[in-house]
């Protein structure tokens, strides 16, 4: 019989291998007696207690949320009902109400927010807000909706979901809506007739980032900003300015600046055979500036039509361009701080010179412009 002997690497490699395993279990040893370990003795976190706290956090967490979405829906619902002849044909129906179920929040959340808001696996009124077709209606926080325009709205699992396509149907023509409410343990039938808005919902982002958002249909507002507004004025200042883009489609015609850009890169590209996007970033940037600018102006005439006092709004761009001190005087999509604190000095004067000359408070347009 032969055995094959291995030659001189195959030894190497071995070896290699058993002290590696070695090295390895040493080591495990080592940190087993001594190494890194711990080197204190400590209470131990009781699991229960661990769990109770998380539900005193998750608490506090829904209060705050609760209260930033309330503030920013209670400034936005005026800026955008009196903001209408500013809207063009974008105009929805409301009611001026909030609503929620438990369904609409994850398992562990769910507790915090029975206490928050009161809700249940019910439909339930969170919040009606004043001078509102809900509030004319009689409709008050605690409401349970049983029927949406005599369709029953069953308890449970996505019966939110439910209510609300019942509730945006009946709302599409801006009839009057039917509710069978429980108040106090007894049903009642209340109708609310609805009013017109401007149709660009307004909503809260969870974003801590100091920052808003105008997608074209919707006004998307960072938790970040709402905390770092100091009055219900610079609220209804970024909801006008976001509305403003909206209104004047800033974002179809950035999108078409872009869409040009690249085309000339592509036609670069077919004759030079190398791509640079020099062009689209170019057309991406081009007009960028003034369309802040058209904004700011546009959005303090919202906000003063919603009864909201411009006067002391130069003030927020000062505090945004102290918070990030580069934008005082660096411009890129945006004007620099100290440009828009000026500027909308100026805007506030030509509003106070439109209010003591008794004219309506509706912005300067180019008569050759469209919107």
């Amino acid at each position: 019989m032969c055995c094959r002997i291995p030659d001189f690497k195959e030894w190497v490699v071995g070896v290699s291998k058993i002290w590696l395993v070695c090295l390895m279990l040493l080591l495990a040893a080592s940190l087993q007696m001594q190494g890194c370990a711990s080197v204190t003795t400590r209470p131990t976190v009781d699991p229960m207690l661990t769990s109770q706290e998380a539900g005193v956090q998750r608490r506090m967490a829904a209060e705050e949320r609760t209260e930033l979405a309330d503030r920013l829906s209670r400034v936005s619902l005026p800026v955008l009902v009196n903001g209408l002849p500013l809207c063009g044909d974008r105009v929805t129906w409301y009611l001026g109400m909030e609503t929620a179920s438990e369904d609409l929040y994850a398992a562990e959340w769910r507790q915090a927010y029975r206490e928050v808001l009161g809700v249940n696996e019910h439909v339930t009124v969170t919040r009606v807000y004043e001078a509102t077709p809900a509030q004319a209606a009689g409709l008050r926080k605690g409401d349970r909706i049983l029927m949406v325009n005599g369709v029953k709205i069953e308890p449970g699992k996505k019966c939110y979901d439910t209510f609300h396509e019942r509730l945006d149907a009946a709302l599409k023509h801006g009839r009057p809506v039917s509710f069978w409410i429980e108040r106090d343990g007894a049903p009642r039938l209340v109708e609310a007739i609805p009013a017109q808005c401007c149709g660009y919902p307004v909503i809260m982002d969870d974003s801590e980032e100091i920052n808003a958002l105008a997608t074209g249909d919707t006004v998307i507002v960072n938790k970040g900003l709402l905390k770092f507004t100091e009055t219900d004025a610079e609220i209804a200042l970024i909801v006008g300015h976001e509305l403003a883009h909206n209104v004047l489609e800033h974002g179809v015609k950035a999108s078409g600046n872009q869409m040009l850009g690249a085309a000339v890169d592509g036609i670069i590209a077919g004759i030079t055979g190398v791509y640079s996007n020099a062009f689209t970033n170019a057309g991406t940037m081009a007009y960028s500036q003034e369309f802040e600018q058209e904004a700011d102006y546009v959005g303090i005439y919202f906000m003063e039509r919603g009864g909201y006092d411009s006067t002391e709004t130069p003030k927020f761009w000062r505090r945004m361009g102290a918070n990030n001190p580069y934008s005082i005087s660096h411009a890129s999509s945006h004007p620099t701080s100290a440009s828009r604190t000026v500027f909308l000095e100026e805007c506030v004067k030509e509003i106070k010179a439109k209010r003591e000359a008794g004219r309506a408070l509706l912005p300067e347009f180019k008569k050759t412009a469209t919107r």
